[in-house]
């Protein structure tokens, strides 16, 4: 069961592939809406930028996304996310209820910590130039704020790679992020993106995080793709530093 819970919360976190346009300074064209099995759900707005949920209700994030003028060669865009974490990590205190068993039994974070009201902002700048078909490159970069988590006590953390770096910002108070994606056409139907993100926890027990991904894209349409690759992840966290390589899937509908 805990094995279960661990996996729920890395695949809400990120564990699957990026979306069509969402880690480069691209945006949907107004009207479009995007969901992926483990991906958030994305829209096009009418003017001209994006807005995008986390579907796990349990940890509510909402993100929008703009553009911003061009740089040389460079698109250039903005993003904006506010993450409430507070429902999540008291849910996994007791994921099954207290009555079914120990307190702890299942928990992840134990249930004599006292989880906060928390809120965090993260802004992000984002740089994409050249096309599908020649191989696309973005480049981005931003910084975390948490609000109110100097309440939170610094045992309380849920020690697990993907989990860990991103929860840091609210027993840390900041984070940095930087990353990169290369995304290539190589045939009609089928493409390829490698990634990286790079998670700076300054001050904190852990102090950096790095997670590779390489996926292969198979598009039937405009409506549907698939993706399936791996996922690596190493990172110097409280318990030690630690290397990890993972599958990474996901299936996505456009319309």
């Amino acid at each position: 069961m805990k094995k279960i819970i661990q996996t729920i919360l890395f695949i809400s976190l990120g564990l699957a592939g990026p979306q069509w346009e969402d880690e480069s300074a691209g945006l949907l064209s107004p009207g479009r809406h995007e969901i992926g099995l483990f991906s958030p759900f994305r829209m096009g707005l009418h003017n001209g930028s994006e807005i995008s949920v986390n579907k796990f209700l349990l940890l509510p994030s909402v993100a929008y996304k703009t553009n911003l003028a061009q740089f040389h060669k460079w698109k250039m865009a903005y993003r904006i996310q506010v993450a409430y974490p507070t429902m999540a990590m008291r849910w996994i205190q007791s994921p099954l209820g207290m009555k079914l068993g120990e307190p702890d039994m299942f928990a992840l974070i134990s249930p004599e910590f006292t989880i906060p009201q928390m809120i965090s902002v993260y802004g992000e700048l984002m740089g994409t130039t050249g096309a599908p078909s020649d191989g696309r490159l973005s480049i981005n970069g931003g910084l975390g704020i948490g609000l109110n988590g100097k309440e939170l006590a610094q045992r309380a953390t849920v020690d697990l790679p993907i989990i860990y770096p991103r929860l840091s910002v609210y027993y840390n108070g900041i984070l940095i992020k930087i990353g990169g994606e290369y995304f290539r056409q190589v045939k009609e139907r089928w493409s390829y993106v490698i990634d990286y993100d790079m998670f700076l926890m300054p001050g904190g027990r852990g102090r950096f995080a790095f997670e590779q991904k390489g996926l292969l894209v198979w598009s039937k349409s405009k409506k549907f793709r698939l993706l399936f690759g791996y996922k690596l992840i190493a990172g110097e966290y409280p318990f030690g530093s630690q290397a990890h390589l993972l599958p990474a899937l996901d299936l996505q509908f456009g319309w």
